[in-house]
């Protein structure tokens, strides 16, 4: 006859096997979940291998972050920090956890959606993911920049104070990068969604396929916007527009330019407010 407490541990060993979850803590050497293969790498499994899945990441502090397309199946962690030699070993619930004094990180997986966090005192860190081509991200950065490559999805990235850089990736880009430069490379887009390019301190580069059809919303304050599309440009949405009422008159000035390229499409926003936007076809 099971006891209450013996109850409760079968069920939660039961749920444990139904979600992974992976703990990765500075000086980590081993894990039940995922297989270790470097000293600060880690292997994470998917729950359905080959199918579409998400990655979802929150840094507060770190120096460079890599997210990159790989041929494989799993998601590869390449962690680089500062680590602590104190170290406590301990088990709990058949999860092997290796902790330290220091800052670390924690990854999860649970069907096909990793979320990885770091610790919000973590600094001076580098931290580079591989994951399958067929991925979406949804990454959050505060300090740091961003370089992501080759990885078709939905993707929605936000960063405070650093650079974002996307490379060759594909399917749709929410984008926004309130202190840095923004630089995007589309080698395919989802057809009929709309996206988004937007800072407030940096420059605005961004390339899609040639017969891309968009209808392109541009607004830079203290700059300028050029492209190499033939763009068919809504010149009327520039004009001032004059109101009054109860004697009071209010004059605005609308900036946004407004283009259609290759008959037009969803709507594309480009803005910023100090720095230039250029718009190409690769």
């Amino acid at each position: 006859m099971c006891t209450s407490e013996q109850e409760n541990n079968n069920s939660h060993r039961r749920t444990m096997k139904r979600v992974k979850s992976i703990i990765y803590v500075l000086g980590m050497l081993a894990i039940t979940s995922g297989v270790v293969f470097g000293q600060n790498d880690l292997r994470v499994p998917l729950t359905n291998p080959g199918g579409p899945g998400k990655l979802s990441l929150n840094a507060v502090y770190a120096d460079d972050i890599v997210i990159k397309a790989h041929d494989g199946q799993d998601i590869v962690v390449v962690f680089d920090g500062e680590d602590d030699d104190d170290k406590r070993d301990y088990s709990r619930n058949g999860l092997r956890r290796i902790s330290t004094n220091g800052a670390g990180l924690e990854v999860t997986e649970d069907n096909n959606e990793v979320r990885i966090k770091t610790a919000p005192n973590s600094h001076d860190m580098d931290l580079e993911v591989w994951v399958p081509k067929n991925f979406s991200l949804n990454i959050q950065v505060t300090h740091g920049d961003l370089m992501i490559e080759g990885v078709v999805g939905e993707h929605e990235v936000k960063a405070t104070n650093g650079d974002v850089e996307m490379m060759r990736v594909g399917g749709s880009v929410v984008v926004n990068s309130v202190n840095g430069d923004i630089e995007v490379s589309m080698v395919s887009v989802t057809p009929n969604t709309p996206m988004s390019f937007t800072g407030l301190n940096g420059d605005i580069e961004v390339s899609f396929p040639g017969n891309t059809k968009f209808t392109g919303k541009m607004k830079t304050d203290y700059g300028d916007v050029y492209t190499n599309f033939d763009m068919n440009i809504d010149r009327s949405s520039s004009a001032s527009e004059v109101s009054s009422g109860d004697g009071k008159y209010t004059v605005t000035v609308n900036k946004w330019i407004t283009g259609t390229v290759n008959g037009g499409g969803p709507e594309f926003l480009f803005k910023t407010l100090h720095g230039d936007i250029e718009i190409s076809k690769n």
